[in-house]
């Protein structure tokens, strides 16, 4: 299996003096899948901007709180979670750390009748991705070659990002 080839970007405004947000823009992409999944999912904007503003608030005043978002949407011990959004539909997939940091992918809208991500292919495509975003991650902090420091920065071969 190849590996997946992809960069790490901090999200300037989301990030604050609590945590490091940031999103991966996958090898050849001409955005972020954050940024992919606020364009693909204009219509709901109110959610919208329940996720924006749970992105600011973890940033700047709470950190990233374990019950913010919903754990083991990937293979167990591999920090694939959900953010958690009241009454909310929208499902914004991640990689979950600490309080301090977050990475976050891409997701999209999961229909009320609908019980599983899986039976839902678009959702099902965007968490199997960020499951395989973490092995790489995962195994690239296991390897040293990234390291997350105690303020939620992330430094890549001995350089921050």
């Amino acid at each position: 299996m190849d590996e997946m080839k992809f960069d790490i970007e901090e999200i300037e405004d989301f990030s604050g003096e609590k945590a490091h947000i940031y999103s991966i823009r996958i090898e050849g992409a001409t955005e972020n899948l954050l940024e992919n999944f606020f364009n693909e999912n204009r219509q709901y904007e109110a959610e919208l901007r329940q996720i924006v503003n749970k992105l600011v608030t973890m940033g700047h005043l709470t950190g990233c709180r374990r019950d913010f978002f919903k754990h083991n949407e990937g293979r167990p011990g591999d920090g694939v979670a959900v953010l958690k959004i009241p009454k909310g539909r929208l499902r914004l997939y991640c990689l979950y750390f600490d309080r301090t940091a977050v990475f976050f992918g891409s997701g999209g809208y999961k229909p009320a009748r609908v019980r599983a991500y899986q039976e839902v292919p678009e959702l099902n495509a965007k968490v199997e991705q960020m499951k395989k975003i973490a092995v790489v991650i995962n195994q690239r902090i296991v390897n040293r070659e990234y390291i997350i420091d105690d303020d939620g920065n992330l430094i890549i071969n001995d350089e921050l990002l």
